[in-house]
């Protein structure tokens, strides 16, 4: 199974949030999948591997911290950027600073959120590419 950094999982309670965030992802050519809890978020990460995480970090019916760990146990070039989106940043506070990328507040604005996700994408396809030259 092959990395596809341009993918993307959005694990998020919000509904509206998901299908406005995978619709504009949609526009650029950037695929996503949407969940809505913990479970499907690590059911996601277990069958297909991505470039990006927006994670919620109230994510319904479980805890963040299981869906952080499950990446951290990833090889790390494997490893999606995490992406954290928090009412109160302080909650993201205890999670791994070395899986957890970046931590927006909500509410979010999604022009700047996709603008991320994109800058994301391009960041970690440069490192990758720059990894599978030494290797």
């Amino acid at each position: 199974m092959g990395v596809d950094v341009s993918r993307v999982l959005i694990a998020d309670g919000d509904a509206a949030l998901r299908q406005q965030l995978s619709g504009a992802l949609l526009e650029l050519n950037v695929y996503s999948d949407v969940v809505r809890t913990t479970d499907e978020a690590l059911a996601n990460l277990a069958e297909h591997e991505y470039g990006v995480v927006v994670i919620d970090v109230a994510l319904s019916f479980g805890d963040v911290e299981r869906v952080i760990a499950c990446i951290e146990s990833m090889p790390a070039l494997q490893r999606p950027v995490v992406l954290v989106l928090a009412a109160n940043p302080e909650s993201a506070r205890s999670l791994d600073v070395e899986i957890v990328q970046i931590v927006l507040r909500r509410p979010v604005n999604l022009p700047m959120l996709v603008d991320v996700v994109r800058s994301c994408i391009r960041s970690h396809t440069r490192a990758r590419d720059v990894a599978s030259a030494f290797h």
